[in-house]
This record gives C-alpha cells, sequence and structure tokens, in this order.
C-alpha cells in the first residue's frame, strides 16, 4: 500500500470514526481521491471553487442535528460537480430522540436527498446510525438517468 493511501485511511479514521471508515470502506470509498471532510464540530467555509476537484463528499454532521437541513443539503448539492459522492449519517426515529434532534427515517433521508439532485446509492445502520451513499446526478438528467427535454446541453 503506499503511504499517501495510507495517510489517506488513517485521516479518515482520525478524522470520521471507525464506523464511519467501516461503512466507507464496505461502498468502496476509501481510495477514491478527491475526498473532502466537512468536521461535525467547525463551521465550514467552502465554495465552489474549493469543492471543483472534490470526488466524495464526506459531512460528518448528522443530518438530525442540522437546523435547516434543507437549505444545507440543497446548498452543498448546488457547489457541488456532477457524480460527486455525497456521504453522511442520521439517527433514525427512536434512537436519540431526546431534545432537539430532528425526526427522520430512510424515507424521509431519500426523499430529501433525491428531491435536491442526489441519487440514493445506498443505506446501511451501523452501531445505532445510518450512513448513506449519494451521487449528484449529472445535469440534466431526472432521476431514472434519462436526459430532460428542452435543456441546454
Amino acid at each position: 500500500m503506499k503511504s499517501t493511501a495510507l495517510f489517506r485511511i488513517v485521516k479518515m479514521i482520525v478524522l470520521c470514526g471507525f464506523s464511519f471508515f467501516r461503512y466507507m470502506r464496505s461502498s468502496g470509498l476509501t481510495g477514491e481521491p478527491g475526498l473532502v471532510i466537512l468536521s461535525s464540530h467547525e463551521g465550514a467555509d467552502y465554495g465552489r471553487l474549493d469543492l471543483r476537484r472534490a470526488r466524495t463528499l464526506i459531512s460528518r454532521r448528522r443530518l438530525d442535528l442540522i437546523k435547516h437541513l434543507e437549505m444545507f443539503v440543497s446548498s452543498l448539492v448546488w457547489l457541488l460537480p456532477p457524480e460527486t459522492s455525497f456521504v453522511g449519517c442520521f439517527a433514525q426515529e427512536g434512537h436519540f430522540s431526546a431534545g432537539r434532534h430532528r425526526q427522520l427515517s430512510r424515507d424521509r433521508v431519500s426523499a430529501l436527498l433525491e428531491g435536491s439532485g442526489l441519487v440514493v446509492i445506498d443505506m446501511k445502520e451501523m452501531n445505532g446510525l445510518t450512513y448513506f451513499h449519494s451521487r449528484k446526478r449529472e445535469r440534466g438528467l431526472d432521476t431514472a438517468g434519462r436526459k430532460i427535454q428542452n435543456q441546454p446541453d
């Protein structure tokens, strides 16, 4: 294994945690170049230029903890280049249900992601959290991958 690949793996484990790393590995995303990790603790100030080379964007902030979730997801999708993966996690209804947490389900998250221009590739529950892998559609394609009519090329 090359030292740069090993460094990326160690960095991912340190920044994301072992459960997130296991999910990424099972999805085949650990060796991908262009990996960007949005911290769960710090405010992220990324723009289109910062993300233009991103191939995989990981959000460490659980979706059920984000106050303006729809705005967060639609803003990220707008910034990402086509075919970029977006990976994250959330607690489903019945898990961690105390306090200010938003009640989410697989269906609700799938609808949110797909309504924002992402295609859900995978969802898997591990250790009380549901991890997801989605990908931004190509511009001008519908949810089935067909070209939308009257769209400029």
